[in-house]
Parts: C-alpha cells; sequence; structure tokens
C-alpha cells in the first residue's frame, strides 16, 4: 500500500510538468510571431525616408524659387544697369571731349591774328560763331581789324585748360583758361593770362559759339 500510495501522485507531477512545458511553448511561439509581425525600430526609423527626402527636395524648391532665383535676378538686372551706366558715362565723356575741343579751338581763332593776315583770321573765325555773340563779334572786328593792321598788333593765344561746366543734347558750356600774348610793333610782348565762359549751341550738327563771357 504503502509504495502504490506514494507512487500515484509522481504520475500527475510529470503530466504537470509536462503540460506546463507544451503550455510554456506553445505561448513562446504566438510570442516570436508577434516579434516578427511587429515592425522594429529600425523599420519604424526607415519607413518615413521617402517622405523626409520628399520634403527636402521641396525645401530645395522653395529656396531657389524665394531666394536664390530673385538674387539671381537682382544680379542680371545689376549687370544691365552697369552696362547701361558704363555706356552712358562712356557717351558723355565724348560729348564732352568735343564740346571742350571746340570751345578751345574756337578760343584761339577768336583771339589770334597777325598784322597782315588780322582781316582774314577774323572773318574765318565768324564762321564757328551763332547769335547773339556773331553780332557782338563782328563789331569787335570792325576796330580791331584796322588797328592792327596799322599800329602792327600781333596776337597769339593758348588754351592750357578746359572744362566743359555742362553738356546737353544741343546746349553746352565750357569753362577755358586763355594765355594770350600781344605784341604791338617793335614792343616787348605782354602776357595776360584769363578765363572765359564759353556757351555752344548745335546747330544743324554743328557746335557754334553763343557766348563768350570773360571771367
Amino acid at each position: 500500500m504503502s509504495k502504490h500510495g506514494m507512487g500515484e501522485p509522481e504520475e500527475p507531477a510529470e503530466s504537470v510538468e509536462s503540460e506546463l512545458e507544451s503550455t510554456d511553448l506553445e505561448s513562446a511561439e504566438p510570442e516570436q510571431d508577434e516579434a516578427e509581425a511587429e515592425p522594429g525600430p529600425a523599420a519604424n526609423f526607415s519607413a518615413p525616408q521617402p517622405k523626409k527626402r520628399s520634403a527636402v527636395g521641396i525645401n530645395l524648391v522653395r529656396v531657389a524659387a524665394y531666394r536664390v532665383l530673385p538674387a539671381l535676378a537682382l544680379v542680371l538686372a545689376a549687370a544691365a544697369g552697369g552696362l547701361w551706366y558704363l555706356t552712358a558715362r562712356h557717351g558723355n565723356q565724348a560729348d564732352q571731349a568735343t564740346v571742350i575741343k571746340i570751345a578751345s579751338d574756337g578760343t584761339v581763332a577768336l583771339l589770334s591774328y597777325e598784322p597782315d593776315t588780322v582781316r582774314q583770321q577774323l572773318t574765318d573765325a565768324r564762321k564757328l560763331l551763332t547769335t547773339p555773340f556773331l553780332d557782338e563779334y563782328t563789331t569787335l572786328t570792325k576796330s580791331v581789324i584796322p588797328g592792327a593792321e596799322q599800329r602792327h598788333i600781333a596776337a597769339a593765344t593758348s588754351v592750357p585748360a578746359a572744362a566743359a561746366v555742362s553738356v546737353e543734347e544741343n546746349h553746352a558750356v565750357v569753362l577755358v583758361f586763355v594765355n594770350q600774348t600781344v605784341r604791338v610793333g617793335d614792343q616787348p610782348p605782354t602776357s595776360t593770362p584769363t578765363s572765359a565762359r564759353v556757351t555752344l549751341e548745335r546747330l544743324g550738327g554743328q557746335w557754334l559759339i553763343a557766348k563768350f563771357e570773360p571771367v
């Protein structure tokens, strides 16, 4: 009785252990399946990557649209403006050089003469003039020509410097610095430095002296 009675409980113990083992195995298998089915941290990190790349691409497009392209347009506009400025500036310099030369050469022609050729020289100088200075110069030469011929007066004139005060399409003002040396007969020559404000008018495409004002 003691052997049989003590042996009976051993069978249930083995069956319980086997049942527990089978139960543990069955419960473990679904956990592995669930672990395999659920996405891990790596999967969660890699999944949104396409969205982030597309967002970056959109941001780059926005930056290009709102920053790069306007900046490029500004640079092109500045380059075009600089080109226009250089062209206008060079053109203005050319106009200044033209009127300065005409005013300087005209001043020399107006104030230079020799006793033997004074009549022809001052008559030719009148071709460089327009009213109102043409009328004033013509009146002046009526007294200068006879005096130069009779007293053997010669005048040599140079313009060492000149500057354009203003230059417009058909109007210009030039400041000229004049050195004039006058010789009367056999007397020693006398030099007189002075300056004059020369006003030019363009008539028929030709620049003419309209005013000659000592300053």
